[in-house]
């Protein structure tokens, strides 16, 4: 069963932001995640504040944060950074997750 992509604003932000082989190459990657929304791994092992939330990478670089909602069968993703970058907070990303601010991507 393929999942519900929501991805937020800031998130398609971030894509415009890129060269435009990279923001497809990270769009793949994303319809991936639809058929298999548990292939990210974890965040909160390492950071307990961000308890519930997932990332992937990709290609050791990028980070995209999301969190899969089982009742609905939606992936919201809520972030995409540089893996240098410092992690958002989770009242960041809880901030977005409640916005009605994303954009369906299917």
């Amino acid at each position: 069963m393929k999942c519900h992509l929501q991805l937020m604003d800031s998130v398609f932000s971030v894509l415009e932001s890129l060269p435009e082989n990279l923001a497809f190459d990270i769009f793949r990657k994303l319809d991936y995640l639809s058929e298999f929304p548990k292939m990210g791994s974890p965040l909160g092992p390492r950071f307990p504040q961000l308890e519930g939330f997932r990332q992937l990478l990709y290609k050791r670089r990028t980070r995209i944060i999301y969190d899969f909602d089982e009742h609905d069968g939606t992936v919201y993703v809520l972030f995409i950074q540089d893996c240098r970058q410092e992690l958002p907070s989770a009242r960041d990303l809880k901030r977005d997750t409640a916005r009605n601010d994303e954009l369906p991507f299917e």
